[in-house]
């Protein structure tokens, strides 16, 4: 008994230690997009919510951005009043928003979008080859598979791997974008686009060898012979089919603001957090 009344002091000081230190989000500001004008914005760097950010910002809306390595690394910023938004594609932002009821996502969306694979001009070979595959993903029952164990499922679903032969299929990701490629918590990497390209080397009978890089470098590696394929929830561009090929579309999305919401965590979750990380 007196082990538990100590543990409960324990955890109330770093409670209430945790609180003073970290003090009250400012109230939100942003409640369009619109309302983005002047405003300090998180991106993160490479990505094409950083690319539609500046070129709104060539304009009147001239926002204030900064660039960060993942999503999660704007979370503190934005909560202490470093950004008033975030700008990010919709999923991942789900995912985040809902494990953090300190942030909320407006309604109104910056851009919609259309995901594919990324692969050097003229490996038509190739190219055509991943297409079959990704349609036959789609008309089998897999690609939904993915989708509800990824997107608000138990992150459990594995697409098999059988006999391969033939040069190894390199795929390079950027491993900081749940749900769509991340660590687990026994420092696996899985993942929505994890799992697609199971399937395409699968069906290609290759072995699979995923190489996580910088987001900002897959394109290049796909040019320049490191990798087969780039796989990271890729948006389609004008500006990047100049310098690589797509794939068949293979799910839509929107760039979306995150804002704060005004509401806190709960204690015990506070605690937990402080404790074991988020």
């Amino acid at each position: 008994m007196a082990r538990c009344v100590w543990l409960f002091f324990v955890l109330l000081t770093l409670a209430l230690v945790v609180g003073c230190s970290k003090g009250e989000s400012p109230e939100n500001e942003v409640f369009a997009v619109s309302d983005l004008a002047h405003k300090k914005v998180g991106v993160i760097k490479g990505t094409t919510a950083e690319a539609y950010a500046m070129e709104l910002g060539k304009g009147s809306m001239d926002m204030k951005l900064e660039s960060y390595p993942s999503l999660k690394d704007m979370v503190e910023p934005l909560l202490q009043g470093e950004l008033d938004a975030i700008l990010s594609d919709d999923v991942p932002a789900k995912v985040l928003v809902d494990s953090d009821p300190s942030l909320r996502i407006l309604d109104e969306a910056l851009k919609e979008e259309s995901y594919a694979g990324v692969i050097a001009k003229e490996k038509w070979g190739l190219l055509d080859s991943v297409n079959v595959a990704l349609i036959q993903m789609r008309a089998t029952g897999v690609y939904d598979s993915i989708v509800r164990s990824y997107i608000g499922g138990n992150a459990k679903y594995r697409v098999p791997l059988g006999p391969a032969n033939g040069p190894v299929l390199k795929v390079a990701t950027y491993a900081k974008f749940p749900p769509f490629v991340y660590y687990n918590e026994k420092k696996e990497l899985v993942g929505s686009d994890v799992e697609i390209v199971r399937y395409v080397a699968d069906y290609l009978e290759r072995p699979l060898e995923i190489i996580d890089m910088d987001f900002g470098k897959i394109i290049d590696a796909v040019r320049d012979g490191q990798a087969d394929l780039g796989f990271a929830a890729f948006s389609v561009t004008e500006e990047r089919k100049q310098l690589i090929d797509f794939t068949d579309n293979y799910a839509t999305s929107r760039i979306v603001v995150v804002v704060r919401s005004g509401k806190t965590k709960s204690f015990f979750q506070g605690i937990k957090d402080s404790l074991f990380g988020k």
